[in-house]
């Protein structure tokens, strides 16, 4: 099982790596934190997936905390 760890780990580590390449050579190409944001929320619309999640996760908190405050 360790060996099987230490493949998921080597992955995730590559990955992180990848992705720190990736985000230096943007910056290096005039690349903005700012501009990838806005493209992305125009194109994805983030804030409103984010928006819908966070509700969603405080509804069924409120019910779980809910359902075993009833159990008491």
């Amino acid at each position: 099982m360790s060996k099987g760890w230490k493949i998921v780990g080597a992955i995730v580590l590559v990955l992180i790596l990848m992705g720190a390449i990736c985000i230096g050579v943007g910056f290096m190409t005039g690349g903005n934190l700012a501009d990838i944001s806005s493209l992305m929320d125009t194109r994805y619309n983030l804030t409103g997936h984010w928006d819908a999640w966070s509700q969603w996760a405080e509804t069924t908190f409120n019910n779980v905390v809910g359902g075993l405050q009833q159990l008491w």
